[in-house]
């Protein structure tokens, strides 16, 4: 599905820390080889147009239903939980994150780009069992070495803002 090509498009991009090149879409670092991407998208370059525009779109998701004389009203969803947000960070929150952060960790430094052997992780900056929402202002990217070492300490005063 092309859910799985975006997704896979996109999980290499984070990992080299740029845009992939033609020549690298292939395994073990991509699941699909280039010519999967240029059969259902056209070409190589109109799957990364679509990959960006994918990224980029807004998405604007009210939650509407139409009444029985066909007018459209908005529906309030309650929840019972003390959060507003999920703690897990959608692909496109995660990106949008990444990119803000340069694809490089916001206490050390390192990236995937540099050593492939860097794992970027999300991270929420006043801890969600704290009550930190799911939230672009509160989320930064960490390696796996500085978010396990920070563990669920509240990093609000230290993180530049």
């Amino acid at each position: 599905p092309e859910e799985d090509l975006l997704k896979n498009l996109e999980e290499v991009w984070i990992h080299l820390g740029r845009q992939p090149r033609y020549q690298e879409v292939q395994k073990p670092l991509s699941k699909y080889h280039v010519g999967t991407y240029e059969n259902r998208f056209g070409s190589w370059r109109k799957a990364l147009e679509k990959f960006v525009s994918s990224i980029n779109n807004e998405e604007n998701t009210p939650v509407d239903a139409a009444t029985s004389d066909g007018e459209t009203t908005n529906l309030e969803i309650k929840s019972s939980s003390k959060h507003k947000t999920k703690r897990n960070v959608n692909w496109r929150l995660r990106f949008i994150v990444m990119r803000r952060d340069n694809f490089k960790c916001r206490i050390c430094g390192k990236s995937p780009a540099k050593n492939p052997e860097i794992e970027l992780h999300m991270d929420h900056i006043k801890a969600y069992a704290e009550g930190g929402e799911t939230i672009i202002d509160n989320l930064q990217t960490l390696c796996s070495v500085c978010n396990i070492g920070k563990s669920d300490l509240d990093m609000h005063d230290n993180a530049g803002r």
